[in-house]
């Protein structure tokens, strides 16, 4: 099992990769069809090929993005009800106990 920030970094890494590959895209096809810097309607008629292969490669990001997103929640969501008080109190109480046993303390 990965660590959560290991988790956290490849899938916002997913996410950014996807969210930057549809910029190209959205680009891509307005510099083709003409849209950029005009103040004329745009035709909508020319995809080119380097806007449907960063489309393929931003659904693949999105893709790749969902399991450890999923993944890392569900460890966040069980990390935040893991209870470490009992734990701790535990830890305090067994150390209070050594310190007075290396002093010879006993009267508690």
């Amino acid at each position: 099992m990965h660590s959560r920030r290991v988790l956290g970094v490849v899938a916002l890494g997913a996410i950014v990769v996807a969210a930057v590959s549809f910029g190209i895209v959205d680009v891509s096809i307005a510099g083709a069809n003409g849209c950029v810097g005009a103040n004329s309607a745009c035709s909508d008629h020319d995809v080119p090929p380097v806007a449907i292969s960063f489309a393929a490669l931003g659904f693949l990001a999105m893709l790749v993005s969902i399991l450890p997103t999923v993944q890392w929640i569900v460890e966040a969501i069980q990390a935040g009800r893991t209870s470490r008080h009992d734990a701790d109190i535990e830890q305090a109480v067994l150390a209070r106990r050594r310190t007075r046993a290396l002093a010879g303390d006993d009267a508690f």
